[in-house]
């Protein structure tokens, strides 16, 4: 009997923290895909920056491409689009001076309309690349408790809102020499913005024993 190892590079940068602005189309850096085998991944996570709906949903678009430049060889590979962006959201602040990596729950300034199983979105404008994303277990008056614990500590009086949204986009990079993301939000109201990230996970060998 057999048994095949991928090796995968993971964590490859399709979007690096970034406040998409309305009516602006968002691009990702260029990911070389050249040396990669079949199977590709794509993590984007978008988080809610006011409460308001949106027009529209952001749209999001994977593209690929057959050579190794020109801005006119792209072709987009899978596009889809937030489920929940034309909704109303829930946004408060963090109400917790002590809110630290590891922490299983923090204090928010009100948890009205904030539920188990909401994507929570904890929004750090000093230093963007700190926000983060988190799941709601339960609530508890103001308190929110969480199904896993913090990666980072989080600055008081921060922006913290729901209906956040995560996506795992499975692709072939077989016939792809690089790939990129897009974000779309030229469709959704004036005035507003989300907050995107978005990584690719690639195998890059394959070893048989």
């Amino acid at each position: 009997m057999t048994t095949t190892t991928l090796n995968k590079t993971a964590g490859s940068v399709l979007l690096a923290h970034t406040q998409c602005a309305t009516a602006t189309i968002t691009v990702g850096s260029a990911v070389d895909v050249s040396t990669k085998l079949g199977p590709a991944t794509a993590y984007v996570k978008m988080g809610r920056t006011i409460a308001n709906a949106l027009t529209n949903n952001v749209r999001f678009r994977i593209d690929g491409s057959a050579k190794t430049s020109g801005n006119d060889e792209w072709a987009p590979l899978y596009e889809w689009q937030s489920a929940n962006g034309s909704t109303a959201a829930s946004k408060t602040t963090l109400n917790d001076a002590a809110c630290d990596a590891g922490d299983t729950s923090f204090t928010l300034t009100s948890a009205t309309g904030f539920t188990a199983g909401d994507l929570v979105y904890l929004r750090e404008t000093g230093t963007p690349a700190n926000s983060e994303w988190c799941r709601a277990k339960s609530t508890s008056s103001n308190t929110l408790s969480l199904e896993e614990a913090l990666t980072r500590g989080h600055t008081n009086g921060i922006d913290v809102t729901d209906l956040a949204e995560v996506f795992a986009i499975p692709f072939d990079v077989s016939g792809q020499v690089r790939v990129r993301l897009v974000v779309d939000t030229a469709s959704a109201a004036s005035g507003q913005t989300v907050d995107c990230i978005a990584w690719l996970v690639t195998a890059d060998s394959a070893n048989t024993a």
